[in-house]
Parts: C-alpha cells; structure tokens; sequence
C-alpha cells in the first residue's frame, strides 16, 4: 500500500514522482517498465544514436500503421524505455514551448497556464549554466549547458541561415520566437542530463520511494469508478500494488492512453470489440493525436563529419575524451542549430521548425541510418500540424503493442507548409558560407526542381520525432 503510485519514469513521472515524495510526507511507488539509466549508451550523448535508439532494450521500438496519406509508409517511433523514459535517449535539445500557444491555451480557460504563468516553473527546473535571467534559471536540477564541441559546419549553416533571411539570435528561448541559433543542451558535463537524473535519482535516495524498473503495468486497477491500485508484473509474477490516493498515469504519448484503455477507460465500443469491460465510456481516449511531419535535406560536404568517426581508434579516442573532459564529439546532441520561422510571414505565430546536425543520416521505417560519405543534415518540420490520427488497442495482451495511426497529411495545408519550409531550408544550404562546403545535394537530390519539389516531398516525406513536450529535444522537444 503507498500513498501514491506513479506509472512510468519519464519526464512526466519522474518530476511528479519526486515532487510528491519531498518533505517525506507521501510514501510513492514508481513503476519502470524498463531499466536503470546509469548505463554507457545513455549517459554518453553520441552513443545514444548508435546504441540506444532502436535498441529493444532501451527503447519500446514502436512501428506506426501505414499511413494512407503518406501511400502506406510505416514509421518507426522511439520511446524510451528506461529510467528517465524518452529524456534518456532524446536529443537533449532544450526547447521550450510556443509561447503563443500557452497563451491560448489560458484563453481557452487554462487558467495558469499562460506564458506567463508557466514561466517562473521554467526558470525554477532549470540550472543555466549561463547564469540566471529574466527567462533562466540557475539553481534548479535539470542542468541546461550550451554545445562543448561546436562543428565549424554549424558555425557555416548558422551564418547562412542569416545570410537567407533568418533572424540569428544568442538564445532561441527568449522571445520573440522567430529566429535561429546554437541550442543549449539538458546535459551536465557533457553528460547527459534526464529528467530522471534531475528530479529522480535525488527522489530514490528518500525513505518513502519505492522503484520497481522491469515492471511492465498490466492495468490500473478500480473500485468502482475510483482507481485504487495497478496490476503488473514483475519477474515473470503478476502483482498488486494499491494506492491510498491516487496513481498518476506517466506512460507517455503512446503507452498513457493504450493503458487506460486495459484498464478499461476509453470508447466503449471499441473496448468491447477487444473484450474489455469498460469502466467509463470516454470517446476521446487514444484520439487527437498530432505528430510534426518533417522532411530533410542532407548534403555532401568536404569536411569530415561526425557520421565518419566509426573506426576503433575513433571510438576509443573520442570515449576517453568525453569520458575525462565532457567534451568532443561524444558529447554532441542530435541537433546543434535549431530554428524557428513562418511559412506565411502574415501569420500571427511561428509554423516551421529547423534543426542542423553535422552528421549526415537519414530516417527509415527501422530507424536512423549514417551515411557513409562526410555529409550534414537539415531537418524541416511542421511546428503546429492540422492533421490529426489516433492511438487503438491492437489486442487486449498489454504486451502488444498499440496501433498507431499518426495520419499525418490529412490536412493539406500540413503538406503546404512542408513544401515551404523545405525550400527555405534549400536556400540555407545554398547560402554562403554553407555553400563552400557543399559538393553535391544527396536528398531530394538537386535535379528537384523547386518547381518539383512539392511531388518529390509527396513522394519521400519522411517523418521526424517530437513525439511529447516533455524534456529532451531532436526525437523529442522540451517545451
């Protein structure tokens, strides 16, 4: 019996979890599915992309349905499944929400919620290693670092961006939204820094926390209509935890509504096909689901890139430099530029999202792949989508997965708005300094045309992650 029980350790579960258990008053169980953080591939930023995502054992590895409006394309979508959940194999970009959307959200009747109000919360998570400000924060946990190994392609890119029209900016989180610049990192010496390391691991040293990782959450148990417990296993056994109070559903994007659908809250007519009981007849359950549809343009240049260090030597190398000084490219984030702009400049809000890395890669139905020649990639994505899809029971085994149907050209002006910020992002690449170092298009190819570039987007889009606005950034935003 706790006072609390927690389901997941992500970035939602692992600030819940140590909120409610401070002062020692509230006894709290949290239940990981998968395993400890304090392992190489998380804690090391490069090696999370060669390690840890698309790696079962770290990773959920979802597959989405096919998309009928991307002719059938099937993603893959990484959720992290490990003590810190998608904050430890994110890209630990430190991106904050849209202010303009807080905002509208308090005008919709969130009271407290505005811009406003969430800031000063902000500014108490955060430890800025630049010091506190009227939009930082210095003293908090979750430890904020600016890039400790800066790629002179980035230098490059970020200057033509600005040479393209884009507003260069010291820091992308202060407002006004519109602008690009260097992103500041959630790692801690170069290292990475998860909600788990900041708000959990302080949290399970107290008394009154349990942590069970490995416990994979059946159901969450009722009396009535009152949640009063969770069924999970456990060691190949099937316990039984109850709460006192409450238990806080931190599953996730994916997971949170796919089990409240076990347990069985969601549409009931959909329960019933899966030959679930349901306990409250609730439509929206695993509906309105968004996801940022992005495409990207990755070119040959003639620097060495971070894709090329495969070799033995490198990865010794480049290991210890990390391992005693923090810095090198073991310490690189998935994203170094990142930027904001309007695909429409009467808009009243930013639509298009830009993010830079020199390491050139692409994003396949089975997850990311290098290329084998030095090459950069820039990704362009939708920042607010109109297109909607869904998140259904597959089966009624809590082991399978959910379906996922992101639908993400279901609405027209999402493709639109594609097509214009992808020729944005072609004007960078072809914007000196940038376009000294470029030796040839590799995706789309240049031979597209602007002309054509709206088929060949319709042809090959490609999706990229941002999955919650949970801490992390590149397969996930902080905001």
């Amino acid at each position: 019996m706790f006072d609390y029980i927690v389901i997941g350790s992500g970035s939602a579960g692992s600030t819940i979890a140590g909120r409610l258990s401070e002062f020692g008053r509230n006894s709290v169980l949290i239940l990981e599915a998968g395993e400890s953080d304090k392992r190489l591939p998380i804690m090391m930023p490069a090696a999370t992309y060669l390690k840890a995502i698309a790696n079962p054992k770290f990773d959920w590895h979802y597959k989405a349905a096919s998309d009928p409006t991307r002719n059938g394309r099937a993603d893959y979508m990484p959720r992290g499944k490990v003590l810190g959940g998608s904050s430890s194999i994110n890209g630990m970009c430190y991106v904050r929400g849209q202010p303009e959307d807080f905002d509208d959200w308090a005008e919709s009747g969130c009271k407290g919620w505005s811009a406003a109000d969430v800031l000063p919360y902000y500014k108490r998570s955060e430890g800025n290693e630049n010091g506190a400000s009227e939009f930082h924060g210095a003293e908090g946990p979750l430890t904020v670092s600016n890039i400790r190994e800066r790629h002179p392609l980035s230098d490059a890119f970020l200057a033509a961006a600005g040479t393209a029209g884009l507003r260069v900016t010291q820091d992308i989180n202060v407002p006004p939204h519109d602008g690009i610049g260097y992103i500041q990192v959630t790692q801690k010496n170069g290292w990475r820094c998860s909600a788990a390391r900041a708000f959990l691991w302080p949290a399970i040293k107290r008394k009154n926390v349990k942590l069970v990782t490995h416990a994979h959450v059946r159901r969450v148990l009722f009396e009535g209509r009152q949640a009063c417990g969770v069924e999970y296993t456990h060691g190949g056994n099937t316990l039984t935890a109850k709460a006192r109070n409450a238990v806080v559903v931190c599953a996730g994007a994916l997971s949170s509504p796919q089990l409240l659908m076990l347990s069985g809250i969601g549409p009931a007519a959909h329960l019933r096909d899966k030959g679930i009981d349901a306990i409250e007849d609730i439509p929206g359950v695993g509906q309105n689901f968004h996801d940022h549809p992005g495409t990207n343009i990755s070119v040959e240049v003639t620097l060495p890139t971070y894709n090329m260090m495969k070799k033995l030597y490198q990865h010794l190398y480049y290991g210890a430099q990390w391992l005693f000084t923090g810095t090198g490219p073991g310490s690189t984030p998935d994203a170094h530029v990142i930027g904001f702009t309007r695909s429409n400049p009467q808009s009243n809000r930013c639509d298009l999202q830009y993010h830079f890395t020199p390491a050139g890669y692409d994003l396949t139905e089975t997850g990311p792949t290098l290329f084998d020649i030095p090459a950069v990639t820039g990704y362009t994505n939708v920042h607010r989508p109109w297109s909607r899809g869904w998140i259904r029971l597959k089966t009624a085994n809590p082991f399978d997965q959910p379906e996922i149907q992101p639908n993400l050209f279901e609405d027209s002006r999402d493709m639109d708005t594609l097509i214009t910020g992808s020729r944005i992002l072609r004007r960078i690449f072809q914007a000196e300094p940038m376009a000294q170092f470029v030796k040839r298009e590799l995706i789309p190819v240049i031979a597209v045309s602007d002309s054509l570039y709206d088929s060949e987007i319709r042809l090959g889009c490609d999706s990229l992650r941002r999955a919650d606005s949970g801490a992390g950034g590149g397969y996930g935003s902080a905001g």
